[in-house]
């Protein structure tokens, strides 16, 4: 039988929560000056920052999986895996304007990239 996985996955989201905390304010987004915000031509997505992306998506995925757990108490759903795809087509892109284009990959983006693979990792590995 299968462990319960729910409580990594809720432990990893968190910690995603606390990575793009971070990589927010590294990127000076709780500046109360929005011109000290460091911006590239690559920067954004839609004139969305990507750190925007991070502190929307991984709190997202946190509340998500204590819903479908019951705060941790069942196993994790592959219904998950819709959610996670999402998240991890985009940030196949992040990867790829990391490395390719921008060649700015730094360890929070490395921290940040290998989190949201994790997830859908303990999903399928539930249900292995």
């Amino acid at each position: 039988m299968p462990r319960n996985l729910s409580g990594a996955f809720i432990a990893v989201s968190v910690f995603g929560v606390l990575l793009a905390l971070y990589h927010a304010w590294s990127e000076k987004a709780f500046a109360t000056n929005p011109f000290l915000v460091h911006y590239s031509a690559f920067a954004a997505f839609y004139g969305v920052p990507y750190w925007v992306f991070g502190v929307v998506w991984f709190p997202l995925v946190l509340i998500v999986g204590l819903w479908s757990t019951n705060l941790g108490r069942s196993k994790l759903r592959m219904e998950l895996l819709a959610l996670l795809t999402v998240g991890n087509a985009f940030t196949a892109y992040l990867v790829y304007l990391d490395i390719l284009v921008v060649k700015s990959f730094t360890l929070v983006y490395a921290a940040l990239y290998f989190t949201n693979y994790v997830l859908p990792g303990l999903v399928v590995s539930q249900h292995w």
